[in-house]
């Protein structure tokens, strides 16, 4: 296990002997003590490769599944202009007492595969839900 120590925004990662982890062009090495070694087999690091935000989601006071959107991250905002809140969850039950709670401002950052994954429902009618889909 490798922790992150510093201050600012400088930072090194040590391993769990305290010697540092660096990165030399693109590959990250990682010193191992007493002759041992360490296979992690293939590493893929990906990063999102675009943001698409969309019009306005309206929100009444049922459960909605929220439009199809292939994406790695999701994010919601409840308008702020709401008057009441909005409910996210990931079935047909997210109702009032299910689901996390959106108010006016607030924000919501998943990470799921598809925006279609997620429904909600509003505490009134005409609810206005912001999302952002980064693929």
């Amino acid at each position: 296990m490798a922790d992150v120590i510093g201050n600012g925004r400088a930072r090194t990662l040590v391993d769990a002997d305290g010697d540092p982890v660096t990165v030399t062009g693109t590959a990250l090495d990682v010193n191992i003590t007493g002759g041992g070694s360490i296979d992690i087999g293939d590493v893929e690091l990906l990063g999102h490769g675009a943001a698409t935000s969309s019009d306005f989601i309206d929100i009444d006071n049922a459960s909605e599944q929220l439009p199809t959107g292939a994406c790695k991250e999701l994010i919601l905002q409840a308008d702020d202009a709401n008057t009441g809140y909005i409910m996210i969850g990931s079935s047909t039950d997210v109702d009032a007492d299910n689901g996390i709670k959106l108010n006016a401002g607030d924000v919501l950052t998943l990470p799921v595969t598809n925006r279609n994954l997620m429904w909600a429902w509003g505490s009134a009618a005409d609810q206005k839900l912001r999302t952002m889909i980064l693929t």
